[in-house]
């Protein structure tokens, strides 16, 4: 009785250990890359949206994203379908009222952030973006920090690989 429970802990163990390299390879249909956004605004007058656009090289597909951006933190993930992108546009625009006047504005900031890829093609990285400071059509009002960074697809393990293990 023991023999046998102890065989099938085995067998066990050892199917555990042969599938942890299948486990690890890389997933085609995980996400390519991640773009991170955190934003803190103190303050700015109106409704502000902000439109990227993030262009797939390798599938030819362009994908347009639309934020609202609120006063205080915004936090936002954007996974790309592929690991080679391009970032087409990057525009926010910002519609305020003055009730005195009866009149709408409309301030439009083009490349905000200065995000736009330029047809220089981002290859395997990701990017964290943090904003803060106060949006106005004024780009000295607000910063803007971005680090990249090569993303494997939150990775844990690799097969093959005992280092630190």
């Amino acid at each position: 009785m023991i023999k046998k429970h102890l065989l099938q802990l085995c067998v066990s163990i050892t199917l555990c250990v042969l599938a942890l390299p299948v486990l690890a390879q890389f997933d085609e249909s995980l996400p390519g890359q991640t773009i991170q956004i955190y934003t803190r605004f103190h303050a700015y007058v109106g409704k502000a949206t902000w439109l990227l656009e993030i262009r797939d090289v390798e599938n030819d597909q362009t994908t347009p994203i639309m934020f609202d951006i609120l006063r205080g933190n915004n936090v936002w993930t954007i996974f790309t379908s592929s690991r080679n992108y391009l970032i087409t546009a990057s525009r926010v625009q910002i519609s305020s009222y003055n009730s005195r006047g009866n009149t709408f504005k409309n301030y439009r900031i083009n490349d905000f952030c200065h995000l736009e890829s330029n047809g220089q093609i981002i290859r395997g990285k990701s990017l964290t973006i943090m904003i803060d400071g106060e949006l106005t059509p004024n780009r000295d009002s607000y910063n803007c920090n971005i680090s990249s960074y090569a993303d494997t697809n939150f990775t844990i393990a690799r097969p093959n690989s005992a280092e630190g293990y």
